[in-house]
């Protein structure tokens, strides 16, 4: 089978890799959202959490505070995607039982899903920071800026690997930094689906 690469695929691609070689960042010219790819974004997160912090302490915001107001971003995200996933078993009618029956209709569904998290990591360079209401918009927001965004975004696009991955908040050690808020190793989700 024969794959063309149309103009505007060569340019996303040499865009991403005149990228890559900027930053030193690796990146896989078939998958830019591989499980490696998308633990260095988070790793870009974390250290953008660091820098931020700083300047949030100032403004008398409780780290627990900010903290469950990024897990909920994460989780949101997640469930999101989850939904995602089943909408996709609804358009093409696909059961479980006809799916275990053929690899070829799993196989095309993996791809769709990875065409929708390919297309949210391209809409984030295209349309700019965005991110969805929340009960704890206003201070929290505010002061966080376009990482509520980036935390979504991410999260975003982990639940849609294959299989989906998230920060590991539930083994994240207490810190002597009340400060230190975003969990250092992620793990794979419970609501595993494809």
């Amino acid at each position: 089978m024969a794959v063309v690469a149309t103009e505007g695929d060569t340019n996303r691609i040499s865009g991403e890799v005149a990228l890559s070689l900027e930053t030193g960042k690796t990146i896989n010219l078939n998958n830019p959202v591989s499980k490696p790819r998308l633990l260095e974004l988070y790793e870009d997160l974390c250290l953008d959490w660091k820098k931020k912090n700083h300047s949030l302490r100032s403004k008398q915001l409780k780290p627990d505070q900010i903290k469950t107001y990024i897990k909920e971003q994460f989780k949101n995200a997640e469930q999101y995607m989850l939904q995602k996933k089943h909408q996709i078993d609804e358009v093409f009618q696909l059961d479980v039982e006809y799916e275990a029956e053929s690899p070829k209709v799993k196989e095309y569904k993996q791809v769709t899903i990875q065409n929708l998290q390919l297309c949210i990591y391209s809409k984030k360079y295209s349309a700019g920071p965005q991110h969805p209401s929340s009960a704890h918009e206003g201070k929290i927001v505010e002061a966080l800026g376009s990482l509520v965004s980036e935390c979504y975004w991410l999260g975003c696009l982990m639940a849609l690997n294959n299989p989906p991955f998230h920060p590991d908040w539930e083994n994240h050690p207490p810190s002597s930094q009340k400060w230190d808020i975003f969990p250092q190793t992620t793990q794979y989700s419970k609501a595993s689906y494809v």
